[in-house]
Protein backbone atom coordinates (compact mmCIF):
# COMPACT_ATOMS: atom_id res chain seq x y z
CA UNK A 1 0.00 0.00 0.00
CA UNK A 2 1.32 3.43 -0.98
CA UNK A 3 -0.14 6.90 -0.60
CA UNK A 4 0.27 10.18 -2.45
CA UNK A 5 -0.99 13.55 -1.24
CA UNK A 6 -2.16 15.85 -4.02
CA UNK A 7 -0.06 19.00 -4.09
CA UNK A 8 -0.93 22.57 -4.96
CA UNK A 9 0.14 22.23 -8.61
CA UNK A 10 -1.96 19.09 -9.15
CA UNK A 11 -5.23 20.34 -7.67
CA UNK A 12 -8.00 20.89 -10.20
CA UNK A 13 -7.10 18.08 -12.63
CA UNK A 14 -8.88 14.80 -13.30
CA UNK A 15 -7.76 11.66 -11.50
CA UNK A 16 -6.92 9.78 -14.70
CA UNK A 17 -4.72 12.64 -15.98
CA UNK A 18 -2.92 12.81 -12.62
CA UNK A 19 -2.27 9.06 -12.62
CA UNK A 20 -0.98 9.15 -16.20
CA UNK A 21 1.46 11.86 -15.13
CA UNK A 22 2.64 9.98 -12.02
CA UNK A 23 2.85 6.49 -13.48
CA UNK A 24 4.24 6.86 -16.99
CA UNK A 25 4.90 3.11 -17.43
CA UNK A 26 1.46 1.95 -16.30
CA UNK A 27 -0.77 0.97 -19.23
CA UNK A 28 -3.96 3.04 -19.32
CA UNK A 29 -6.10 -0.10 -19.47
CA UNK A 30 -4.53 -1.33 -16.23
CA UNK A 31 -4.96 2.08 -14.59
CA UNK A 32 -8.70 2.11 -15.39
CA UNK A 33 -9.01 -1.50 -14.16
CA UNK A 34 -7.41 -0.53 -10.84
CA UNK A 35 -9.87 2.36 -10.48
CA UNK A 36 -12.86 0.11 -11.29
CA UNK A 37 -11.75 -2.62 -8.87
CA UNK A 38 -11.24 -0.14 -5.99
CA UNK A 39 -7.46 -0.63 -5.86
CA UNK A 40 -7.07 3.15 -6.05
CA UNK A 41 -9.00 5.15 -3.46
CA UNK A 42 -9.40 8.85 -2.77
CA UNK A 43 -9.52 9.84 0.89
CA UNK A 44 -10.31 6.21 1.76
CA UNK A 45 -13.31 5.95 -0.55
CA UNK A 46 -14.05 4.62 -4.00
CA UNK A 47 -13.25 7.08 -6.78
CA UNK A 48 -14.17 7.49 -10.45
CA UNK A 49 -11.68 8.38 -13.17
CA UNK A 50 -13.34 11.74 -13.94
CA UNK A 51 -13.13 12.98 -10.32
CA UNK A 52 -11.44 16.38 -10.03
CA UNK A 53 -8.66 16.30 -7.44
CA UNK A 54 -8.19 19.03 -4.86
CA UNK A 55 -5.07 20.07 -3.00
CA UNK A 56 -4.62 17.92 0.11
CA UNK A 57 -6.54 14.90 -1.20
CA UNK A 58 -4.90 11.58 -0.30
CA UNK A 59 -4.75 8.82 -2.90
CA UNK A 60 -4.19 5.30 -1.59
CA UNK A 61 -2.86 2.64 -3.94
CA UNK A 62 -3.25 -1.10 -3.51
CA UNK A 63 -1.18 -1.93 -6.59
CA UNK A 64 2.14 -3.53 -7.55
CA UNK A 65 5.17 -1.67 -6.26
CA UNK A 66 6.87 -1.86 -9.68
CA UNK A 67 5.03 1.30 -10.79
CA UNK A 68 6.23 3.40 -7.85
CA UNK A 69 9.80 3.52 -9.15
CA UNK A 70 8.67 5.95 -11.87
CA UNK A 71 6.67 8.24 -9.58
CA UNK A 72 7.40 11.96 -10.03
Amino acid sequence: METITVGKNDGGIRLDKFLSKCFKTMPKSLMYKYIRTKRIKLNGKRVKEDTILEEGDVLTFYIDSEFFGDKT
